[in-house]
């Protein structure tokens, strides 16, 4: 009998070990593009002297890099040299022969060069930079745009390979402007010929492509963190009066990451530099970022956009992005780090609701990539949308899973660990396992190894078992489309049950099946007013829980959480304004963020009932500029009632609010309109002279053909895109086209902003669908002002 159950006991075993010992195949997304390509040498340091001419422009240089070689036998190695002339290459101090390939230069050394050794390699070259490199002003005839000379990357002007390296850069240029670039400076020089020679030296390593070269008429203000680190803030001389507009918290911006990171700002300094018809927002080229000049503000531009995030964001990437550099496919790393940090700083200035705001922005973005495909965050085909907006709001809910002190000790590990390195995803995950001791594998397998997001239906019963006991039973079930990319998720969840005393009873649940019943006890046998599932939405998700109007009526106006209240008025848009007039007035008189109220004005935009006009009423007195805009964009054909209170946001303090009201006022009083220009005259407005555009464009629709040279001035070279892109579209509204607006279109269509060029293409594409409009574009483009390339761009777009 022993051998029996000792040959059973073996069997079973033998068995169960079979089984356990099966491979899982594991499928994932292959991303190509993500597969870093081999390394011939490694850069480690710059050496670089550039004369710069801009009206061509022109530059001349020799630039000097160090490297070594990761094989013995490197017979060839290349870097990318965008229509360079070259005139000599040395190698180790000997000329070395070189071929042109393309947009590379292949370097052929006819020796054996020493493997993991320092060599030096020479270039003497000359380019007229079409590749990364702006400049603007330089030939205005008129002299009205400023002049400056920009690039972000030095891809268009330096020989380029990617790497992390240190840098010496001397910079000659005229001595009336100021030049902007890495690191120190060293020394300013006085040279005999009216140039000066400015010396930029960065210590430290740094990631090759974040290289910043500015050259313009600037002035800078230096100041220091609470523990000293020197700051230097430029600006133009005749904005002086923006500057603490425009840097407003920058210094706190310094504590608040240093103390949030738990690694000390990596570099000797920091400054920051406006330009002139910048692309993005800004670039945090290394110590010395550089931002959009529409960002350099008046108190009054405020609320069409300030630089404080976007200030955050870039600072941030002095850690991540340049601090630590991403490897190929893990751009989150940079991206989403930078997007979170930006956010949680401008919490600790404006609170909570205004950080549930950006989340509130972020899920939208999120949920829109997600409308073309599920791809992972952790790859190169995810964008942008899920790079920054998704990217931070997974950084959100991967401290809400480890927690505030595990959170921290986690990023300062990362960051001490790979300072002056580059990273991967793999690297964070490990990092949080040295750290903490917790496998947050499942966490970067679902959000970032994976695509998607979850979609949770949800329902819930009040039951009481058979000892009388009573609880809510909230049944959760994942119902978003899964396959081998996307699974289902797990993640704690809390769930709130409120009840109609005013009490509450909450529980935390880890939900990984597709099928989940939560049981929260309600022990005093409450009668239950309303459920919240994720209160303060900590998940990125959807939801499906239909719910009835008294529930959602008592949330809206009874929750905690001003996003969960948002939650609720969003649902109420389903229901009638009748059935909801009197919830939504109630709610309002509840509310002190712009979100709600504006949710709420929305709701009731078209009711004419004096609830709704006495919320109007109170939304243009309210002491938010983004409340009073909320009223504007939802509420435009403007009420005989309130016509009187309206008239006063002719007055407004913002520049956005100006506008809207003023359009908004002569659409709906037409009669009235000279009253309204007249009371208009003096403001322009920002960005882009919007007030004064649109003043322009209401006085032309009226019958004031004598402003029209000034509307068409505002779509030439002279002044920034953003004021030549509302000039465009004011004159596209007004169906408005002869020989000078249309030069100034296709000028713009053919400058390399690409907002304006889009803007400029959709003013083209409009008026040549109208015959008389057609030929005269026609004979625009035979007529000779357009070279051959510039002729086919434009007959290519009026295809």
């Amino acid at each position: 009998m022993k051998q029996k159950t000792l040959f059973f006991s073996l069997f079973v075993f033998l068995f169960t070990a079979s089984i356990f010992s099966q491979p899982i195949t594991i499928t994932y997304q292959y991303d190509p593009r993500g597969i870093p390509k081999d390394k011939i040498i490694e850069i480690t340091h710059l050496t670089a002297h550039l004369k710069i001419e801009p009206f061509t422009p022109s530059v001349e240089a020799t630039a000097e890099f160090d490297f070594f070689p990761y094989s013995a036998k490197t017979d060839s190695f290349s870097f990318q040299t965008t229509d360079f002339d070259i005139s000599k290459i040395t190698l180790d101090g000997k000329e070395v022969d070189f071929k042109r390939k393309g947009n590379k230069t292949w370097i052929y050394p006819s020796w054996e060069l020493t493997q993991k050794e320092n060599h030096k390699i020479v270039f003497e070259y000359k380019v007229n930079p079409k590749y990364e490199f702006y400049t603007s002003g330089w030939n205005d005839p008129r002299g009205i745009k400023r002049k400056q000379i920009w690039a972000h990357r030095p891809h268009g002007y330096l020989p380029y390979l990617p790497g992390r390296i240190t840098v010496d850069m001397f910079i000659t240029f005229d001595d009336d402007y100021q030049v902007y670039s890495n690191g120190t400076r060293v020394n300013v020089e006085q040279n005999d010929d009216g140039t000066k020679t400015w010396h930029y030296r960065m210590k430290k390593n740094h990631p090759f492509f974040s290289t910043a070269l500015v050259i313009g008429k600037y002035k800078y203000k230096s100041f220091e963190t609470k523990r000293g680190l020197p700051l230097e803030y430029w600006y133009y001389p005749d904005r002086e009066d923006f500057f603490d507009a425009t840097y407003q918290y920058s210094a706190e911006m310094f504590d608040f990451l240093e103390e949030e990171i738990g690694y000390n700002y990596p570099y000797e300094l920091y400054r920051n530099c406006p330009v002139v018809d910048y692309l993005y927002g800004a670039m945090e080229t290394t110590t010395s970022t550089i931002y959009g000049d529409y960002m350099h503000i008046d108190p009054r531009a405020y609320w069409m956009r300030n630089y404080i995030n976007v200030n955050a964001h870039e600072l941030t990437h002095q850690w991540f992005g340049n601090c630590i550099s991403h490897k190929t496919n893990n751009i989150w790393l940079t991206e989403g780090f930078a997007t979170y940090f930006a956010k949680i700083f401008e919490r600790s200035i404006f609170g909570d609701d205004y950080y549930q705001n950006w989340r509130n922005k972020e899920r939208t973005a999120a949920f829109e990539a997600a409308k073309k495909n599920n791809n992972p965050v952790g790859q190169m085909s995810a964008g942008s949308k899920r790079w920054y907006q998704k990217g931070s709001l997974i950084l959100d809910m991967l401290r809400y899973v480890l927690g505030d002190d595990d959170f921290k000790s986690s990023i300062k590990y990362y960051t001490e660990h790979f300072a002056f390195k580059e990273a991967e995803i793999h690297d964070l995950e490990n990092s949080i396992y040295a750290a903490t001791g917790k496998s947050l594998h499942w966490f970067f397998d679902e959000w970032l190894y994976r695509g998607g997001e979850p979609e949770y239906e949800i329902s819930y019963k009040s039951l009481t078992d058979e000892a009388g006991e009573t609880a809510t039973h909230v049944y959760i079930k994942q119902i978003h489309k899964m396959n081998e990319l996307v699974k289902t998720f797990k993640m704690p969840i809390v769930i709130d049950v409120y009840y109609k005393d005013g009490t509450k009873s909450s529980g935390k649940f880890m939900i990984e099946d597709k099928f989940y019943e939560a049981i929260i006890p309600n022990q005093n046998k409450h009668a239950i007013d309303f459920v919240i599932f994720d209160p303060n939405r900590e998940v990125l998700k959807k939801v499906k829980f239909n719910r009835t109007f008294e529930e959602l009526s008592a949330q809206a106006l009874k929750a905690e959480n001003m996003i969960d209240r948002y939650d609720a008025l969003l649902e109420l848009r389903n229901f009638k304004l009748d059935k909801k007039r009197s919830v939504l007035a109630s709610a309002y008189g509840n509310e002190s963020f712009h979100l709600t109220k504006g949710e709420i004005i929305s709701q009731l935009s078209g009711d004419s009932s004096k609830e709704a006009l006495d919320i109007f009423i109170s939304a243009i007195k309210d002491e938010d500029a983004l409340v009073r805009n909320a009223l504007l964009q939802n509420v435009r054909a403007v009420p005989l009632q309130i016509r009187n209170e309206y008239e006063t946001l002719l007055k407004d303090y913002s520049y956005a609010n100006i506008e809207l009201a003023l359009r908004n006022l002569c659409a709906s009083f037409p009669e009235e309109t000279q009253k309204y220009l007249e009371s208009t005259k003096e403001e322009i407005g920002w960005r882009g002279k919007n007030i004064r555009i649109a003043w322009l464009e209401i006085a032309i629709d009226a019958g004031a053909k004598e402003y029209l040279t000034e509307l068409t001035d505002y779509a030439s070279g002279s002044y920034d895109f953003e004021a030549r892109m509302n000039s465009i579209a004011a004159l596209q509204r007004l169906n408005i086209l002869n020989d000078d607006i249309l030069k100034n279109i296709v000028d713009s269509y053919l400058y390399w902003n690409y907002k304006l060029r889009n803007r400029a293409a959709e003013a083209l594409k409009y008026f040549y669908k109208q015959n008389d409009y057609a030929k005269m574009i026609n004979n625009y483009i035979s007529s000779g002002a357009l070279n051959k390339q510039e002729k086919e761009k434009l007959l290519n777009l009026l295809k």
